[in-house]
């Protein structure tokens, strides 16, 4: 087994250089794919590994910080008007005893206190987030101040996450080469201590099966003494 061979493979050099094969424009069109879905408000969505791989391309000089913010924020904002209208027929083909309980209300509240600001701020905590964005409509807002209001957010939110990626991503790059061996070492020692703890607890089917067998005839025994020993009193 070439292990060299193997380290190289798996190293993050050879990713690196896998990546800064691929043409930017595919890159931000993942990107922006990953993003528009998660603008929809589609929940659990990975937009991290794209994101990285779109700031590991600016660091390497590839692209730039501007254009990955605006082909995510563009597209995350597009993701954020399509989840309005999906969320707003949605609603309306729903009876309204099922309407009444999925929290239309809670969202017409928050907008009548705090204004379509809300719309920016909801951007930031996933909780709150998918409501705003498939409630919108049938909480009564206009498409004009959604869209104003959610380009500021989906503007916002791909600009702080895109520009902590690049950087991040920079400083992970540069521990990276120097602690590697370390940090796979250490992994390796972990997974050798859980690997061996596991085998000493794990028993040999065999070993199972005599020691329920043994079991079973203390069991029997017992009963059949028991049994044995009351025939003697009634004799």
């Amino acid at each position: 087994m070439d292990w060299h061979a193997i380290t190289q493979v798996l190293s993050l050099d050879h990713f690196l250089n896998w990546l800064n094969t691929l043409d930017p424009l595919v890159v931000h069109l993942i990107n922006a794919l990953v993003l528009f879905i998660e603008g929809i408000g589609v929940p659990g969505v990975p937009f991290e590994p794209p994101m990285l791989a779109a700031g590991i391309l600016v660091h390497q000089g590839k692209t730039t910080l501007i254009e990955s913010i605006l082909w995510g924020g563009v597209a995350n904002w597009l993701g954020n008007i399509v989840g309005y209208y999906l969320g707003g027929r949605g609603m309306r083909m729903l009876p309204a005893r099922i309407r009444s309980n999925m929290g239309i209300p809670e969202v017409r509240g928050w907008l009548a206190r705090y204004g379509a600001w809300v719309v920016i701020i909801s951007r930031w905590f996933g909780a709150i987030r998918t409501p705003f964005i498939l409630y919108a409509q049938a909480a009564g807002m206009p498409i004009r101040t959604y869209a104003l209001y959610s380009l500021a957010g989906a503007m916002s939110w791909t600009a702080a996450w895109q520009t902590g990626m690049w950087y991040f991503g920079n400083v992970f790059i540069e521990l990276w080469h120097k602690y590697q061996w370390y940090v796979i070492g250490g992994v390796l020692l972990i997974l050798g201590l859980v690997y061996f703890i596991m085998s000493r607890r794990r028993k040999k089917p065999g070993e199972e099966a005599g020691a329920e067998k043994v079991e079973l005839r203390k069991v029997l025994d017992t009963v059949e003494g028991q049994e044995d020993s009351k025939q003697g009193r009634e004799a």
